[in-house]
């Protein structure tokens, strides 16, 4: 199975790099473009010399893209809205305060108690006080939470970790410098 996934990945990536190199083409010749006109505006659009859309930045590209589509697909599968399903994710690793949440989430106050009303309307959180502090209160997800979550990201995590253990330790050690030398290129755009 994880050979399948491995081929499947590697299909994906293909399609994505002929789709790239189709989005290259120069509309007015209708031809693909010789080597030095593609080169010339890939660094164009990047405002990097040389950039070359190779293989791995198309997947990359593709990846991101996808990771984008994930959270708003799986919230409006599961009825939620996409700051209830980031919630719930934040929620599994432990109770957190609500202004904390709104933190989290990059949000108001207001909007964060909005998001855990609704959270508790479902049966999803609930709001407890706080064990070291009683005047404040802490919001604490359910069996029923977890459920959602974990019953609809459980599919894609199953495959992950299939294509993980395909992975030879040598090649795992190459995709991972890859993988963090990508989210710090990100994230120093973030930061």
């Amino acid at each position: 199975m994880s050979n399948l996934v491995t081929q499947k990945i590697t299909k994906l990536v293909s399609d994505i790099s002929s789709k790239q190199s189709d989005r290259q083409s120069p509309p007015d010749r209708g031809g693909p473009p010789s080597g030095a006109d593609a080169q010339q505006r890939a660094s164009a659009a990047t405002g990097v010399p040389n950039w070359q859309l190779t293989g791995t930045l198309s997947a990359l590209q593709e990846l991101v893209e996808v990771a984008e589509a994930v959270p708003a697909v799986v919230a409006r599968q599961a009825g939620l809205s996409t700051s209830e399903l980031h919630s719930l994710r934040h929620l599994m690793r432990g109770p957190m305060g609500p202004v904390d949440l709104a933190k989290v989430l990059g949000v108001t106050s207001a909007a964060s108690s909005g998001v855990v009303d609704r959270l508790c309307s479902h049966g999803h959180a609930v709001r407890r006080a706080h064990p070291d502090d009683g005047r404040r209160t802490e919001v604490v997800i359910t069996d029923s939470g977890r459920a959602e979550v974990t019953a609809r990201m459980r599919p894609m995590f199953v495959a992950l970790a299939e294509l993980d253990a395909s992975l030879t330790d040598d090649e795992r050690v190459v995709v991972e410098r890859y993988l963090r030398g990508a989210t710090a290129a990100m994230h120093d755009l973030v930061t």
